[in-house]
């Protein structure tokens, strides 16, 4: 492999200093950086020799990526998430910080994620202005439904 496309691999990663590292050492070692896809951790994998590998701000706003990469690392079916699930998932997060946090730090916490979650999703922007106002649990319920039920 050229040194150019093996750094362009997974963006700026540089897999050749990852994989410097595996074959100095004795001990595991788990590569990191630009891992978006199963086809950027096949790569990971292959080219370094990694033991493992972690996934960082891929993983923001679309948390079941990490289900998805390991299915497609075994050769099993992925099937891509649907609003429906992402709506489910979403709903979940913000009950959950709800519970832990009490209703006005989640949802101010919270807000940042619900960002994620529909980010690149049709008119997300406007939808994000409004979130970033709203300050009750059922109000932000409602305008999540709403929105979903837009696409």
């Amino acid at each position: 492999m050229e040194e150019q496309e093996i750094n362009t691999i997974l963006g700026h990663s540089d897999l050749e200093i990852i994989k410097k590292v595996k074959e100095s050492v004795s001990i595991p070692v788990i590569g990191n950086g630009d891992v978006k896809t199963a086809k950027d951790a096949k790569r990971m994998f292959e080219y370094t020799g990694v033991d493992g590998i972690m996934i960082g701000r891929a993983a923001l706003g679309q948390p079941w990526i990490i289900g998805q990469l390991v299915n497609e690392l075994n050769n099993e079916n992925i099937s891509d998430i649907t609003n429906k699930k992402k709506l489910e998932i979403i709903k979940e997060h913000l009950n959950l910080a709800v519970e832990e946090k009490g209703e006005y730090i989640a949802i101010r916490e919270m807000r940042k994620h619900i960002c994620w979650y529909i980010k690149n999703l049709r008119e997300s922007s406007k939808v994000r202005e409004k979130i970033n106002r709203i300050e009750e649990v059922n109000e932000l319920t409602t305008c999540l439904e709403e929105y979903f039920n837009t696409l």
